[in-house]
């Protein structure tokens, strides 16, 4: 599909990256985000992991973070806390994988909490446990289905390309909005979503979501 300056994308991301397109990217979230009491039981924390943009709007302990480790699960993260003025590390690739090589496996002693959402990803927790440091989840937010898809369904008619940046916006878009005779384009933010919607049967690919120039980065995906 050849890319130009007509053609209609859509990013479905809560957090949509700010581009310098302009209005050439739409921004049509499939969920919202509600936020979670929690409360953070250890006080002897050595390291903070952040595991995704909501992560940190809905955290509100950001004293700890200015004497502890802080790690980001990726670039979007990683500058949602720079807003916030934390300072933070995330791995080269983003994603659970990217994050548990960066981490490697002399953890002893360590102790993490992985500030998340309900359901979320546990791998790195569990990689984590599995060699020999503690770990505490802090549950500060939920993600919530809209209850009707029908308006938003009728956005994605016209779509050629679409952005995903979860698993779940994948899910409740395959399963609500998608017409299997609509020709579109899927695009993902890491290899994780990509290998989800192969599994669905849906061709799609990954792009550097975080690139200085989104427009090119799709152009040569597509």
């Amino acid at each position: 599909m050849a890319l130009n300056y007509y053609m209609n994308i859509v990013d479905t991301s809560t957090s949509s990256k700010n581009s310098s397109l302009d209005n050439s990217i739409k921004n049509i979230p499939l969920f919202e985000i509600e936020p979670v009491e929690y409360k953070v039981l250890d006080t002897l924390i050595t390291d903070i992991i952040f595991q995704s943009v909501a992560s940190v709007k809905n955290f509100k302990n950001f004293e700890i973070c200015r004497r502890i480790n802080v790690l980001a699960m990726g670039e979007s993260t990683q500058r949602a806390l720079d807003k916030v003025g934390i300072n933070s590390t995330s791995p080269e690739i983003p994603g659970s994988s990217g994050l548990i090589k960066m981490l490697g496996k002399k953890l002893i002693k360590r102790k993490f909490a992985i500030v998340k959402g309900l359901d979320g990803l546990e791998e790195v927790h569990d990689h984590i446990i599995k060699y020999g440091a503690d770990a505490e989840n802090i549950v500060c937010y939920k993600r919530k289905k809209f209850l009707n898809y029908m308006e938003i369904r009728e956005k994605f008619i016209e779509a050629d390309v679409v952005i995903f940046s979860s698993t779940f916006a994948a899910k409740i878009f395959f399963e609500n909005i998608y017409i299997a005779n609509n020709a579109m384009s899927f695009l993902c933010i890491s290899e994780r979503i990509k290998e989800y919607i192969n599994k669905l049967g849906y061709e799609a690919k990954t792009i550097n979501y975080f690139s200085e120039d989104l427009f090119n980065e799709i152009k040569k995906a597509i």
